[in-house]
């Protein structure tokens, strides 16, 4: 992985910041601090750059949490808002995802079940319904490790077709054949119209825009992380400001740019 702040780094936002592209982020860990999932928002500060971004190219938001809670955190209304993890806010992708709506209420059932064992299970765990993906928390079990090994056996004998995405302190459990972040990316692009892409994010969950290794989509990683497919990294989330006020300056830039040199078409 390669800083983004450097001079490599620079010259591949150079390359592919132009007028459309579209600019993409994560939420948790990403445009917001990791502090707990139920209290996560969006910086004031960092709202207001990202609005300033949107008035000149297309902005989304990937995320795993539901729409529904995505939009009361946020305070701004992106170009595209893209929630469970690529399954729902994809344009015209709605009823595809409908169908996996029985497979995730079958599983949640199934799970709770299984987690009323208090004796094998910690009570820390909490499981979050989110329609088309199921999330299973466990940040207030007692024992990391050993809670991390008991909910692999248990997705491994109790729901062996999920696609299981491991996070931060949480497991994503999703229906097998369903859209993930790269394929939601893909079809923004479409949407939006836009040849370039950037994306940031910071977890595992991301890895499904990392791998895609196009070439026309500049992949970010908060903290270094030597097994991520993301080509270039910021050091901390905190660098996401440093790293909002650059696309916008190059976004404005390759605007002027732009309307400058068709201006001289025109003259000539």
């Amino acid at each position: 992985m390669i800083p983004l702040f450097s001079d490599q780094g620079r010259m591949q936002i150079d390359r592919i910041v132009r007028p459309g592209v579209l600019c993409a982020f994560d939420f948790d860990g990403t445009l917001s601090p990791f502090t707990g999932y139920e209290n996560a928002s969006l910086p004031q500060a960092i709202r207001e750059k990202l609005v300033r971004l949107q008035s000149m190219t297309p902005v989304a938001i990937l995320t795993g949490r539901a729409l529904s809670d995505i939009r009361a955190r946020l305070a701004f209304k992106p170009d595209y808002l893209v929630a469970n993890h690529g399954q729902e806010g994809v344009p015209g992708k709605g009823k595809d995802s409908e169908k996996y709506r029985g497979k995730i209420d079958c599983w949640a059932q199934i799970l709770q079940k299984a987690l009323a064992d208090s004796v094998r299970y910690d009570r820390g765990i909490r499981l979050d319904n989110k329609r088309y993906s199921l999330a299973v928390h466990y940040r207030k079990a007692a024992d990391y490790d050993e809670t991390e090994s008991v909910l692999t056996r248990l997705f491994a004998e109790a729901v062996p077709e999920a696609h299981v995405l491991p996070g931060k302190f949480v497991y994503n459990l999703i229906p097998p054949g369903g859209p993930d972040k790269g394929d939601a990316l893909l079809e923004l692009m479409k949407a939006a119209g836009s040849r370039t892409a950037v994306y940031v994010g910071d977890d595992w969950t991301d890895e499904d825009v990392f791998s895609l290794e196009s070439p026309d989509i500049l992949t970010i990683r908060i903290e270094k992380k030597p097994e991520s497919h993301a080509r270039f990294y910021l050091e901390t989330q905190k660098d996401i400001a440093r790293l909002l006020d650059l696309l916008i300056d190059k976004t404005e830039t390759a605007i002027l740019s732009e309307n400058t040199a068709g201006h001289q078409r025109k003259l000539t």
